[in-house]
């Protein structure tokens, strides 16, 4: 696999793709999950795959004629990084009858509260891609500057399961991916494979060069193998290759078998949780004249419907037809469930797409009126195993009239909602509306702890979303739109969170976050988060209250409601309060018991390094950033970011120290705090240290103040070329050329660079960029011969 930083990875430590076999739910409980309809839905064992990331186009039709049966997507990294590529990639693999999966790049380390907030993000993104709820969706952990593998076997493994936990709950199976030196080495996977079976998928590789098939003698010695990743070159693709061990399905969780792979691995035979083997896929049009009834019409779609080259959901998909496509049908067919539409289109060949399921419209039909015509295609109340992708159903549910109170009003999502076609969370989903849709709705019903509004959509139908959660809005009820402008609900609490207002101090105060941090719709980690206040956020609170480690800040919003925030942790300020503010500027703290688990994300923390006041050489002076720096609460990789220092960044500092390979600098912050920042790495400065603003301008670092020129060879070696060079994808620009060097900034895709000369490193060509005070970037134009973008 690969991060948003391009690199590859050694045979120990291998790159990432990630695919999963059907997984048993954690519960013990075997977990069946609507699945929209994927090109493949079962892979058999022994089948070839490969995992594409933004480095690979959306393209995967090669893949597919040199045998590939699925395609491992990257969807995410961090909590900040999605593929650009992603839904490209997912809709090709699905057009060429590869099965999709998905993979996130992990940071969380051994930090469990940090995996939940990644798996979290890891199942936005994959919805956000398109990624079929049921399909396999992958943690890739793996050794990385980002990625502390050194926490400890069982942390590392409580972390991992704790992003598969997240990822399951979500509606995908989860899997874990890494080298298998780094499994055994840092993982109890023990731990994970009890709870998720047959999860591991492993990269392990006989070599570093092409190869087309694996090697089973090479097989990695480890249960619980489900896919394992044997290439990063495969048939000469510079693709990673992977083979499934086991055989794969997107259909359910229901492998719940032990693993058995390494006694079978060399036979023919199967495990007793294989899927079906490939479906025969329908290419000809040999039934188009079976069983069809002639009729003139138009079909307009109500929701995203693949279109086919037969009337199958096995048959190979032509396109996905967005809602609203108008489409031309000559004749109906209905076969099982579903009511095919045949399309004629060029060279007297036909599209195929579903019209009705269940005898219910997938959209809305206009018939010419011809005699003895029937107006609407009939259907068949047979069911078939498989389902079109994501069209608009008409609701089945038998409560869709019963027991709902009539009321007309306007929701506004207050984050990320899903409408349904029923009201339970088991229901299909319709989509996802996004933070502040406006939604208009006519009735309302609780239903256990949900109050769901019912909104009325096309022909009839109607679409359903969580307005409450135990009587907690979700989003703000827009006054004056009914009667009663609110939902009631089954003993419903105040539309404000369930937090004691008489446990509350007032005062009127500002904070300022000085971090990322949560608001939420409770004072409590596990409430509802209504958005991520970016750092520097100005919030004004009425109110404190101190809940065990957190002191909470209460936020008034609209309609009487509220949102909490974090500002003290341990009586840590996670901000700064605003001078003047109240009468008294910042919330007294009570009884700071010992830290919980469930900590918001990144706020500021005081620090508590004990090297801050040792060692250090005082020097006051100005560094600006030459590219993205993290700043940290103490001055060590391994302390907590406060925040990441954006190229340019103007940073005063009043000391600096030396510690191994890099100078710390110290910022005097806020209330006595500091924040650390590394100014040099290797004697390397990675900024500008301002003329002037000390003594000695820059810290003296091993008697070494030398530009920042390649360090790993020297500019002799280099060709003299003057050119321009548009970035393909997102490149690291780095310090040198070579993949070890400081990275000065991340390129976006589209990026024009200029530069005097290359240079040729084993597979890598190195472009020079010539930058400020006779500095220069390197950057990757050339892998294997292949360019990472265009040359003017």
């Amino acid at each position: 696999m690969r991060s948003t930083n391009k690199r590859f990875i050694s045979a120990l430590a291998c790159a990432s793709a990630m695919t999963a076999l059907a997984i048993a739910d954690p519960m013990g409980i075997t977990k069946t999950h609507q699945v929209v309809q994927a090109a493949t839905d079962n892979v058999p064992a022994r089948s070839a795959g490969v995992d594409v990331s933004s480095w690979q186009g959306t393209n995967l039709t090669q893949q597919a004629k040199s045998g590939a049966k699925f395609a491992v997507v990257k969807v995410s990294e961090s909590t900040n990084y999605q593929n650009p590529h992603a839904q490209g990639q997912i809709n090709n693999a699905e057009q060429n009858n590869m099965m999709p999966m998905g993979y996130h790049y992990a940071h969380f380390g051994a930090d469990s509260n940090r995996a939940v907030q990644e798996g979290n993000y890891a199942v936005n993104s994959a919805q956000q891609a398109g990624l079929p709820q049921g399909s396999y969706l992958a943690a890739d952990w793996e050794q990385d500057a980002h990625n502390n593998t050194n926490g400890g076997r069982e942390a590392s493994a409580n972390a991992i399961t704790s992003f598969m936990d997240t990822v399951h709950n979500g509606g995908y199976n989860p899997m874990l991916y890494s080298s298998e030196w780094l499994l055994k080495a840092k993982v109890d996977t023990n731990k994970v494979t009890q709870k998720y079976p047959n999860s591991l998928w492993v990269a392990s590789y006989k070599t570093m060069g092409r190869q087309d098939q694996p090697d089973y003698n090479y097989f990695p010695s480890m249960n619980n193998v489900a896919i394992w990743q044997y290439t990063q070159n495969w048939r000469g693709q510079n693709v990673d290759g992977n083979v499934n061990v086991l055989p794969l399905s997107n259909k359910s969780n229901n492998a719940s078998q032990a693993n058995t792979n390494t006694l079978n691995v060399h036979t023919n035979g199967q495990s007793s949780s294989q899927a079906p083997s490939n479906p025969f896929v329908n290419t000809s049009n040999k039934a188009v004249n079976t069983n069809w009834v002639k009729q003139e019409g138009t079909f307009t779609t109500g929701g995203a419907i693949n279109l086919r080259t037969g009337a199958s959901t096995n048959s190979s998909v032509i396109a996905q037809l967005p809602a609203n496509s108008e489409v031309k049908y000559d004749a109906y067919s209905t076969r099982g469930n579903y009511t095919w539409l045949r399309q004629p289109r060029a060279n007297n060949q036909y599209g195929y797409l579903v019209g009705r399921a269940n005898g219910q419209d997938w959209g809305t039909f206009k018939v010419a009126p011809v005699t003895n015509h029937v107006t609407k295609p009939t259907t068949n109340t047979v069911k078939p195993a498989n389902k079109p992708s994501q069209p608009v159903h008409v609701n089945t549910n038998n409560n869709v009239n019963n027991n709902w109170t009539k009321q007309n009003g306007v929701f506004i999502t207050g984050g990320a909602i899903n409408l349904r076609t029923g009201a339970s969370t088991n229901s299909k989903v319709i989509a996802l509306l996004p933070t502040n849709t406006e939604i208009k709705y006519d009735a309302y019903r609780t239903e256990g702890q949900y109050t769901w509004l019912r909104q009325p959509r096309a022909n009839g139908q109607y679409g359903y979303l969580v307005g409450r959660d135990n009587g907690r809005a979700w989003g703000t009820f827009k006054a004056g739109s009914a009667v009663a402008t609110k939902p009631a609900t089954n003993n419903k609490p105040a539309q404000k969170p369930a937090t004691n207002n008489s446990d509350w101090t007032k005062q009127n105060g500002v904070f300022i976050t000085g971090g990322a941090i949560n608001l939420r719709t409770g004072a409590s980690t596990n409430s509802k988060v209504i958005a991520l206040l970016p750092t520097n956020t100005e919030i004004k609170y009425d109110a404190y209250r101190t809940t065990g480690q957190y002191t909470w800040l209460r936020q008034p919003r609209a309609n009487g409601q509220y949102g909490y925030l974090v500002g003290r942790n341990n009586g840590n300020a996670w901000g700064t309060f605003k001078a003047g503010s109240a009468a008294a500027s910042k919330p007294a703290t009570n009884n700071k018991p010992a830290q919980n688990t469930n900590k918001p994300s990144q706020p500021v923390h005081t620090n508590t390094s004990n090297n801050v006041n040792s060692n250090w050489t005082k020097q006051n002076g100005v560094f600006i950033t030459g590219g993205a720096i993290n700043l940290r609460t103490g001055a060590s990789t391994n302390s907590k970011v406060i925040a990441l220092l954006p190229t340019n960044t103007e940073i005063k500092y009043d000391a600096y120290r030396t510690t191994g390979q890099y100078t710390w600098l110290r910022q005097p912050r806020a209330n006595g705090q500091y924040g650390y920042l590394v100014g040099r790495n290797d004697g390397n400065a990675w900024g500008t240290f301002k003329a002037g603003s000390a003594k000695a301008t820059t810290p003296v670092v091993r008697q070494n103040t030398q530009k920042v020129v390649a360090t790993t060879n020297n500019n002799a070696t280099w060709t003299k070329q003057n050119g321009t060079f548009i970035t393909g994808g997102a490149i690291n620009l780095r310090t040198g050329a070579s993949t070890k060097s400081p990275i000065i900034e991340t390129l976006p895709i589209n990026t024009v660079i200029k530069y005097d000369a290359y240079y040729r490193a084993g597979k890598y060509v190195w472009l020079r960029q010539p930058r400020a005070n006779g500095q220069y970037g390197y950057l990757v134009g050339r892998l294997n011969n292949q360019a990472w973008g265009t040359y003017r």
